[in-house]
């Protein structure tokens, strides 16, 4: 491909994005299968202008989302299958928050982000993006319901790669609705858990019904990681809290966490690493949201993780891969 169309075809990356987002918002792949259907069928049952559907979808079958056959008619890929509510692994949510209002607004400030350092949600809203989900109840549930979805095809990949046998009492800080700790007690029932998070997002954890089966074996306690966490657990379990917060805020919670492990206690962090090696990888995006998105936050190298940790009086000990972007790193008292 000459430079000029490979680069062009980088530029298109917004098109797919937003038409994802689209597809996922209005609920297309629900009213899918592997049989074509056409557009016309379609958009009837979502609700949507055929010509312009059309026109989307023709796009995502060009990226392999759909596939397209004659007469405007589309079947599921096992990229689209991803983007119905009730698929295994589903990212629909996640698709569907790439193109929310307070997102794209963000992704607007990147020259600015680039230029100063700082996040663009501030930028937009003068506030970080904690503080704006808690005025926007909308928008923190979307986002919880796209983590929760995330987890729940992180799940799985953690609980095959790390051993969990040692830990009797596990608290899942920043846990969300607790689709991962679900996960792991489901596997270890001798285990308990405790799921830690602000009010707000705890309130809604039960309705979840992601602790079906768990038998009493979780206690729910609402809190902030900038001020404590809970006590007398012998690991803690963080996913995706660090790469949120700069430095000086990892180092809060990390030594927070650190006060409270006993002896042999561990703190297990479930982040993406970002490679030494040169190359397109899933962490280095994900390391612009960030930028972006987040008060400081960002993907960090192995190295970067060593030395946060031990900033806050702790040690990495190993990092353990799993079968998907997520490793788990795990860290004890030094």
């Amino acid at each position: 491909m000459p430079p000029q169309a490979a680069l062009l075809q980088l530029f298109f990356g917004k098109q797919i994005a937003y038409c994802l987002s689209a597809v996922a918002s209005l609920g297309v792949a629900d009213h899918m299968g592997r049989t074509p259907v056409s557009v016309d069928a379609l958009s009837e049952k979502v609700g949507a202008h055929a010509p312009s559907l059309y026109r989307v979808m023709r796009l995502l079958a060009g990226a392999g989302v759909f596939e397209e056959l004659p007469e405007k008619r589309f079947a599921l890929t096992p990229l689209s299958e991803l983007l119905k509510t009730d698929a295994e692994g589903s990212l629909r949510y996640l698709a569907i928050i790439w193109g929310e209002d307070w997102s794209t607004r963000a992704m607007a400030e990147i020259e600015g982000c680039v230029r100063s350092g700082r996040d663009g949600v501030t930028a937009v809203f003068g506030k970080n993006i904690f503080e704006v989900f808690a005025e926007h109840p909308d928008w923190a549930r979307k986002f919880q319901r796209a983590m929760s979805s995330f987890s729940a095809s992180a799940g799985p990949a953690v609980v095959k790669a790390y051993d969990f046998s040692e830990i009797r009492r596990l608290a899942d800080v920043g846990g969300g609705h607790g689709m991962l700790l679900a996960s792991i007690l489901k596997q270890y029932p001798s285990m308990h858990g405790v799921l830690f998070d602000l009010p707000e997002v705890i309130a809604g954890a039960p309705s979840s019904n992601h602790f079906d089966g768990c038998n009493g074996r979780v206690q729910m306690e609402p809190g902030t990681f900038f001020e404590r966490v809970p006590s007398g657990c012998d690991a803690y379990l963080l996913k995706h809290i660090i790469h949120d917060w700069s430095d000086e805020h990892c180092r809060k919670i990390l030594s927070l966490v650190r006060d409270q492990l006993p002896t042999g206690g561990r703190v297990l962090l479930c982040e993406m690493v970002v490679p030494a090696e040169p190359g397109m990888v899933p962490s280095k995006a994900l390391d612009i949201e960030m930028l972006v998105m987040t008060p400081g936050g960002k993907e960090r190298t192995r190295q970067e993780f060593a030395e946060l940790f031990a900033s806050a009086g702790l040690r990495l000990v190993r990092v353990v891969p799993t079968d998907g972007p997520l490793c788990v790193l795990e860290a004890r008292s030094a």
